[in-house]
């Protein structure tokens, strides 16, 4: 499996990878919407603020992970342990592996890979935010050496979940499963995800 940086040439690739994790994805809270289109996955790859890291098996793309400098605008939002330094934090968050790859550990090679980067690069914390309810996810990051910092509350607009719902890409047990997320906020006007904020140093 070979792992390198996304480029312009890989945006079709990687914009068709959200749209297969969103596809046959067992909680729709699990992601926020993001978008999927190719002009802004472009503009995702060609933004300083990410590091898109993706895996390539037989030059297909099957799993992205990133880096966000700016710790996913959650600075100030949440109390940080008070020896990190935040000049020297970041966040790994675009966590996707392709469907028919999951099981093969690629996330945590991915994840694995980044910290090394932020190693070499003299950063000395990350953290990832992970729905508290993606126990497959909590779990690879446990075996990377976080530890649950926070819990926090992210208020989405329920509109937006709607509107990924109506995407023609779900398969049939994806949108059955998206349809049941809707239904548990139908009386409310915003959607609360509750992640798991877990942090380790570099």
């Amino acid at each position: 499996m070979e792992f390198r940086k996304l480029e312009e040439r890989d945006v079709c690739e990687f914009s068709e990878l959200i749209e297969n994790m969103y596809s046959g994805l067992e909680n729709l809270e699990w992601f926020t919407p993001m978008p999927f289109d190719e002009e802004s996955v472009l503009n995702m790859i060609q933004k300083p603020r990410f590091y898109i890291l993706g895996a390539f098996e037989d030059d297909k793309l099957v799993g992205v992970s990133s880096l966000d400098y700016k710790c996913g605008k959650l600075l100030g939002k949440i109390d940080f342990p008070t020896d990190c330094d935040t000049e020297k934090l970041v966040e790994i968050g675009f966590n996707l592996v392709h469907l028919d790859y999951r099981g093969n550990k690629i996330m945590q090679r991915l994840m694995q890979k980044l910290i090394e980067k932020l190693q070499n690069d003299g950063y000395e914390w990350v953290f990832v935010k992970v729905h508290k309810d993606n126990i497959a996810s909590n779990k690879s990051c446990y075996n990377l050496g976080f530890k649950l910092w926070k819990e926090y509350r992210k208020p989405v607009n329920k509109e937006e979940f709607e509107n990924l719902a109506n995407q023609p890409f779900f398969s049939k047990e994806g949108k059955v499963n998206a349809e049941k997320t809707l239904a548990k906020f139908a009386n409310k006007d915003e959607i609360v995800v509750d992640y798991n904020i877990l942090i380790r140093k570099v």
